[in-house]
Formats: structure tokens, sequence, C-alpha cells
């Protein structure tokens, strides 16, 4: 299947780039491997928008040295409450959206990978607003 990125993560990292054009991109990352197409996961393309897949989670390399601070990046998500959220998971925590379990506040997240060497962002399943190009 063709897969595309949610227009939202689009921006969101031509956002990022713009900012810090010269950040580490070495964790970065939107469409899942093999690990994650075996499970259920925002970075495989399982809602279909005109015969395309859309994947819906990007990572941000954290690296503060070369101009992107992930964990300051995840803070400033949280506390704008861009409806487009879905979740986000930081340095071994995580924090829904609106819709999710005690919305906008940090839980201990105890994954497999700590994401500690970036910041994820999974953007809602809704089409209007996983497809909302808006600025952040």
């Amino acid at each position: 299947m063709t897969w595309r990125m949610a227009k939202s993560l689009d921006t969101l990292l031509a956002q990022i780039n713009a900012l810090s054009p010269n950040r580490d991109k070495s964790s970065d990352g939107g469409i899942g491997n093999a690990e994650h197409a075996a499970r259920n996961s925002d970075h495989n393309p399982y809602i279909v928008v005109k015969g395309q897949g859309v994947v819906r989670a990007f990572d941000f390399t954290h690296a503060p040295e070369t101009g992107f601070d992930a964990y300051a990046f995840a803070e400033m998500l949280l506390k704008n409450k861009d409806p487009r959220v879905r979740y986000i998971i930081s340095n071994r925590k995580i924090a829904s959206g609106k819709d999710g379990p005690s919305p906008w506040k940090w839980r201990p997240y105890s994954g497999k990978n700590p994401h500690n060497h970036h910041t994820h962002v999974s953007v809602t399943e809704d089409v209007s607003e996983f497809d909302n190009p808006k600025s952040w």
C-alpha cells in the first residue's frame, strides 16, 4: 500500500526544521519498521484516505547540542493543547491529548523504548484534524 504522512505532521516537521535547520535527525522517523508493523502503532498507515495509508506519528530527535530540545518541545505541545494531538511520549513519560486519560498531564511510561533519544508525537484518528496543515 502507498502511504503518506498526516499533513499536520508535515507542517510540524517543516516548522521544526525551519527553526533548527542544523539539528541532528538521527532518531527522526515516521513510517514504522518491521517491529512497529507487528503491532498497533500510529507509525503504521492503517487509516486509509483516498486509497492511501496515512502515518499519524513522527519521532523528533532530542539533540539540544544541535539546536533542538525535544523535551522542551514536548512541554510546549502540552501547554498549547493543540486538538490534533492524540498523545506524546518523551523521556519515559506519556501524555494524552484531549480525548485520552488524564488529558494534557504527564504519566509514567514504561514501554520497551523509553523515548529518551526522541519525542514521539501522534495525531488523532480524525481526518479533519490529522490532515489540518495549519501551523502549530
